[in-house]
């Protein structure tokens, strides 16, 4: 079944002036994405922190990878610690998010955001962009998990069974790099999918709907 593409010309019209203009008829798997993950410390930004991020560029089958400890100037809580193996003494002598904000924001911009959940994910970038450099964060990003729930036909969307779905395993979950290794993998799957169901292009996967074009759904 092709996804529907209504209101194609229309939404090409709401496409001018953006960053993404000269992609508009690149092909899926050709496009720029910065695949991520954030461990934190709880799960509402503000009175939850970062302890980890780390993020895979990939454009063209080309790939680079960022990943650091994150120092949340307060302590991690001890069922976070259980879950993710990250400990305070892991993390002291990181920089804090403040330090890492500027960085961050560069090397996001002119990308696609990609997470398997996109708005918890997205919701500490915008509280910490906007926090430490006033910035109103936006950005086209691409949910995994979403992609999972409109396109595959699974009893649980959790990113292990999606993995298991691609036939491949999902190791030492719960730590940045792993998790984003992972994402990356769910998605260079999906642009089969996709491609299947007749998005073929940038354009193509801004009029199905599967792409959010500034910023996601709120949690």
């Amino acid at each position: 079944m092709v996804l529907s593409l209504k209101n194609t010309k229309y939404k090409e019209n709401k496409m001018k002036n953006t960053f993404l203009d000269s992609y508009i008829d690149v092909d899926v798997s050709k496009l720029p994405y910065a695949i991520l993950d954030l461990e934190t410390t709880g799960f509402k930004p503000g009175s939850a922190k970062i302890t980890e991020v780390a993020i895979i560029f990939y454009e063209d089958g080309k790939e680079e990878r960022f990943e650091t400890f994150v120092n949340p100037e307060c302590h991690i809580p001890d069922e976070i610690t259980a879950l993710t193996h990250i400990t305070d003494e892991m993390v002291k002598d990181s920089p804090t998010i403040s330090e890492l904000a500027p960085t961050l924001y560069e090397m996001l911009k002119n990308k696609i955001f990609v997470s398997h959940n996109v708005p918890f994910d997205w919701s500490f970038f915008e509280y910490f962009f906007n926090q430490c450099l006033g910035i109103n964060y936006k950005s086209p990003s691409l949910c995994t998990l979403n992609l999972s729930r409109k396109l595959l036909s699974l009893p649980s969307n959790k990113l292990e069974n999606v993995a298991r779905f691609f036939n491949f395993s999902l190791v030492d979950a719960h730590r940045a790099m792993n998790d984003t290794e992972a994402v990356k993998v769910l998605l260079l799957n999906f642009f089969d999918v996709l491609k299947k169901k007749g998005v073929n292009t940038y354009k193509d996967l801004y009029a199905s709907g599967l792409l959010y074009p500034e910023k996601p759904p709120c949690r």
